[in-house]
């Protein structure tokens, strides 16, 4: 599990910073990377997401809206673990979101459609969890001293 002093301004430079941030699903992390690292990600996601609409349309914004789930996930996770969370915890709070992206590739946009109502309760459920996920992994500060998922970070 990797210690990074966050409270520092040159850890951004370091690439093995982005690549915990990133990749990693194990530690902890406490909000100020958090938001740092969600902020870029979001920005690469949005200009991805543009041109894949441009080039694909739906589908291959789709795709890419699922090579982008991982990195998500592990940001999350780690952010989870700071609050004294499971995995699990981010299962229920990611499973709308995926859904929704699995119905875009197949085709299934149209709230028009048979699966119109699917899609409203799916868009209510989503953006209920991105609620969730602002106030408890973005505002709320992680657990004071160790936890099951390590060390504090800002200890």
């Amino acid at each position: 599990m990797a210690r990074f002093d966050w409270t520092s301004r040159k850890v951004w430079a370091v690439p093995a910073v982005w690549s915990y941030l990133l990749l990693s699903f194990e530690g902890r992390i406490p909000r100020l990377p958090f938001w740092i690292a969600a902020a870029a990600l979001n920005v690469v996601a949005y200009l991805a997401d543009r041109v894949a609409l441009t080039l694909g349309g739906n589908p291959a914004a789709a795709v890419v809206g699922l090579a982008f789930l991982y990195p998500s996930l592990a940001l999350a996770i780690k952010r989870a673990h700071d609050r004294g969370h499971s995995d699990l915890y981010l299962l229920f709070l990611f499973l709308p979101a995926f859904l929704v992206t699995v119905l875009q590739v197949l085709g299934y946009l149209d709230s028009s459609g048979p699966v119109g109502p699917v899609l409203s309760i799916l868009g209510l459920w989503v953006l209920i969890a991105l609620i969730v996920l602002v106030i408890d992994l973005g505002l709320l500060r992680g657990q004071e001293g160790p936890n099951a998922h390590g060390p504090d970070p800002l200890a």
